[in-house]
């Protein structure tokens, strides 16, 4: 075990003393007494000198419970006690109390001199300890006095020994990924304010953190793939601290650290993580990772009661990621999606785990599910030929991938949980059925945020009605009676004339934001005597705007112009062929809206 404040001790007479501590810590040719580069300075020290200085003034650190007592008798090891206490004295600034701050560096430097008994040449603790001051010499280097009383580098080193002790960068190479996470937790862990001053905390993370590190290192010694997990922790090791340490200070009543449960949830957190991304690192740049570790975190911490299964976080990571490198969307997805879907994707789960995660099949990933249909649902098979995937950019597709997995979280069992086959969940049949509404140019109705938005009114009209308005018996969206009302609209606006060019893009969207709702609440008259009551209703609202109401309607009132009407239809109301009647109701109609 390593006692944190030898540590300290030890980098703060290393540096005053040009390394030579260190020197002597990592030397695996010899053993050389720890004690011996405190006193090089004061090489002609004789023993009388150092007899008579423990005979007078400095009796007491001899005498019973003094830090020296054992070694009471063993006058060669005093003269080195006496020596080194000499040498650290000789570059420390005066003190307040000399008297008491002797007693301190003794004490120190017995229990350096128990450590050095302790962990001989070649002992792994000793060149953990070495690395871990060289570290702190490098830093204080830097920045002079960042190691004050209660400085935040202070804590978080103090806390980073003493994780040390349950985890292992005991050989070789190993001790390169720990030189690494040190100055790491040094530059921004000590940046939480929150997190550095609750000491329990801090050292739950860093023990998490450490625990999973070096766990993953000894397997990859076993799978001969060392090297590789070196290097990578070497390239996160500083964004896995970040979002760690900003997952703790946003949400610090989430980690409680008692019986070392925080430190558990850590380190199995990162570890799905880790075993997550296994193999797919390459998609990730040190900004997501930190992002995703940062969520994977929260999700683990606000759900711990519904995290039986220690691979929960693990498969979803999985599934995610298999289905954005799945090949057969790639015109869909690239590597640059993969950490915000991801992202997306997590955030969903920690908002959502009671209805995401099934209590008898907690594998059962629904999020991977979902984004799978949805993938699916855009591909020629289901959208048709229109290409809308070239609809979307990046953002968009990610607009697209947050409106579907919060529709999933509120409605799994409805959207993909119906179907046996991805195809025919009612989430791929509703984005297919607007996909293929659009027709063969989509680009000439909308754009692709038109696009995201036609989608997120079709799910929340759908998951109302599903039963009528989508046929899962087959893939094909054309059999669904949503994208029959979808395509009535779409061709309605495509084949009207438009002499005063009212229509657009976005009012489409707003067209189908008012009509959709209407028709799904009226189905009777659609699927039994009018079947192309939509589509009748808004070409002839088009027309009034274009001739009889042109100086009354503009593309503000238009979509509710066409929605009171088609309401009035599809109660048999109004008859469209009765052109006065039609215009009559409109003026009515119009007169209500302000």
């Amino acid at each position: 075990m390593i006692d944190p404040s030898l540590v300290l001790f030890a980098i703060e007479a290393g540096i005053k003393m040009g390394r030579k501590i260190n020197e002597v810590l990592v030397d695996e040719t010899a053993q050389r007494p720890l004690l011996l580069p405190l006193g090089d300075l004061f090489g002609s020290i004789t023993e009388a000198d150092a007899m008579r200085f423990f005979n007078t003034e400095g009796s007491h650190l001899i005498g019973a419970g003094g830090p020296l007592s054992s070694y009471r008798a063993n006058r060669p090891k005093l003269v080195e006690f006496y020596r080194a206490m000499l040498g650290v004295e000789n570059v420390q600034a005066p003190a307040a109390s000399p008297a008491a701050r002797r007693a301190e560096v003794v004490a120190q430097l017995a229990a350096l001199d128990q450590f050095d008994q302790d962990f001989q040449a070649r002992h792994p603790a000793r060149r953990i300890f070495g690395t871990v001051v060289e570290i702190g010499i490098d830093y204080l280097a830097t920045h002079p006095g960042a190691l004050g009383k209660d400085s935040p580098a202070r804590k978080v080193l103090l806390s980073f020994v003493s994780a040390l002790d349950e985890t292992a960068f005991a050989e070789g190479s190993n001790r390169e990924v720990l030189g690494d996470l040190l100055p790491a937790a040094l530059r921004t862990v000590g940046e939480g304010v929150a997190l550095v001053d609750d000491d329990q905390r801090l050292q739950a993370l860093l023990g998490g953190i450490m625990d999973a590190v070096s766990e993953d290192l000894r397997s990859a010694i076993q799978n001969g793939n060392e090297l590789s997990r070196q290097q990578l922790f070497r390239r996160l090791g500083s964004c896995i601290l970040r979002g760690g340490s900003a997952a703790f200070s946003e949400n610090i009543s989430l980690f409680l650290p008692g019986d070392g449960a925080a430190q558990k949830l850590v380190g199995q957190t990162l570890t799905q993580v880790l075993a997550g991304l296994d193999g797919k690192e390459d998609l990730f740049t040190t900004e997501s990772v930190e992002l995703i570790f940062k969520s994977a975190l929260r999700v683990t911490a606000e759900n711990a009661a519904l995290m039986t299964d220690k691979t929960v976080l693990q498969e979803l990571i999985t599934r995610i990621l298999s289905v954005v490198g799945d090949q057969q969307w790639n015109k869909l997805f690239s590597t640059a999606t993969a950490a915000p879907v991801l992202h997306e994707a997590l955030e969903v789960a920690r908002e959502n785990m009671e209805t995401l995660i099934a209590p008898r099949n907690p594998k059962e990933q629904v999020l991977a599910n979902a984004l799978a249909a949805m993938a699916g649902s855009l591909s020629a098979k289901l959208a048709g030929g229109g290409s809308v995937q070239d609809l979307l950019s990046h953002n968009q597709l990610l607009d697209l991938t947050r409106i579907v997995f919060g529709e999933v979280a509120r409605h799994p069992e409805l959207l993909v949980g119906s179907a046996a086959d991805r195809k025919n969940t009612v989430l791929a049949q509703v984005i297919s059925s607007v996909a293929r509404a659009l027709g063969d140019d989509p680009l000439a109705v909308t754009r692709g945020a038109g696009f995201v938005q036609l989608v997120q009114i079709a799910l929340t009209v759908a998951v109302q009605n599903a039963d009528k308005l989508i046929d899962t018996k087959s893939a094909s969206p054309t059999t669904n009676l949503l994208f029959d009302l979808l395509k009535q609209v779409v061709s309605a606006v495509t084949m009207a004339k438009d002499p005063r060019g009212l229509l657009s893009r976005d009012l489409l969207v707003e067209i189908v934001r008012r009509v959709l709702p209407t028709a799904s609440a009226n189905l009777e008259v659609l699927v039994g005597n009018q079947p192309k009551a939509i589509q009748q209703t808004v070409t002839a609202t088009l027309e009034l705007a274009s001739g009889a109401l042109a100086k009354r309607v503009n593309a503000a009132n238009l979509p509710l112009l066409i929605q009171q009407l088609l309401h009035q239809v599809l109660w048999e109301e109004l008859d469209l062929d009765e052109m006065e009647a039609l215009e009559q109701a409109a003026r009515r109609i119009l007169k209500t809206i302000r």
